[in-house]
C-alpha cells in the first residue's frame, strides 16, 4: 500500500497548478460502498501534506451530504439510506462549484458522523491554502442529474475497483460495528448496499483511471 500511495502522490504533485496559488486541482475518488475511498483519500492527503510541509491537500466527503435520519424517516427513505436519492445532491454540486469559483475564501463543508449516523454541518473548513481538493464518494460518475455535472468539474476521477464479495464483507463488519444486529446488517447489505454497489460499478468505464488497492 505504501508503494502505491507514494506513486499516486508523486503523480498528483506533478498535476497541481504551478505556481500552486494560481488555482485548484480537483481529484474525485469513487467506487462502491466500502471500496476504500475514505482511506485512500486520507492517506494521499497525509502523504502530500507531509511531502510539501503545507496543508496543500484537503478532503471533501460526499457522505457529509446524507439527508438527516429524521428527514429520511419522514419521507419513508430510512431503509434506503445510502441510495442516490438519500443525499442532498444539489447541495453537494453547489459546494464543489463554490470551491471552484472562490479559491481564496475559507468555505465550510459538512462531514458524516458514523457514531450518530448523521451529517454534521460545518465540520470541515477548506482554506485558501488547500489547492488539492480530494472529493470522495460513491456517485461522482453517476450519469443522472444533478450527479452528472460532477465529472465535468473534476480534473481527474479515479475509480477504486474492489470485488463485490470484499465490499460485502466490509459492509457487514461496518454495520455491526455501528450497532446493527447481524440480521439487520445482512438486510441492509443485501437490500440496499449491494444494489447501490452494482449501480456504482456501471460507472467504472467513465473514470479517468482505475485504482486497485487489493494488490
Amino acid at each position: 500500500m505504501k508503494e502505491l500511495i507514494d506513486k499516486l502522490a508523486t503523480g498528483l504533485l506533478k498535476s497541481l497548478p504551478n505556481p500552486p496559488d494560481k488555482g485548484r486541482y480537483f481529484l474525485g475518488i469513487t467506487g462502491c460502498p466500502a471500496a476504500g475511498k475514505s482511506m485512500l483519500a486520507r492517506k494521499l492527503t497525509d502523504e502530500i501534506n507531509f511531502r510539501t510541509g503545507k496543508n496543500l491537500a484537503a478532503v471533501v466527503p460526499m457522505d457529509g451530504f446524507h439527508l438527516p435520519n429524521r428527514v429520511l424517516k419522514e419521507s419513508g427513505l430510512l431503509n434506503r439510506k445510502g441510495a442516490p436519492e438519500t443525499f442532498e445532491a444539489d447541495s453537494f454540486v453547489k459546494l464543489i462549484n463554490r470551491l471552484h469559483e472562490f479559491p481564496n475564501l475559507s468555505i465550510m463543508c459538512p462531514a458524516y458522523d458514523r457514531i450518530t449516523h448523521n451529517p454534521v454541518e460545518n465540520a470541515i473548513t477548506i482554506r485558501p491554502c488547500n489547492r488539492l481538493i480530494i472529493v470522495e464518494g460513491n456517485y461522482l460518475l453517476l450519469n443522472v442529474p444533478p450527479w452528472d455535472t460532477i465529472h465535468t468539474i473534476m480534473d481527474n476521477v479515479w475509480y477504486i475497483d474492489t470485488p463485490l464479495e470484499t465490499v460485502k464483507e466490509r459492509l457487514l463488519r461496518r454495520h455491526t460495528a455501528g450497532g446493527a444486529s447481524k440480521k439487520e446488517a445482512v438486510r441492509k447489505v443485501m437490500s440496499v448496499d449491494i444494489p447501490n454497489a452494482k449501480l456504482v460499478r456501471k460507472t467504472l468505464l467513465l473514470a479517468d483511471e482505475i485504482v486497485n488497492l487489493e494488490n
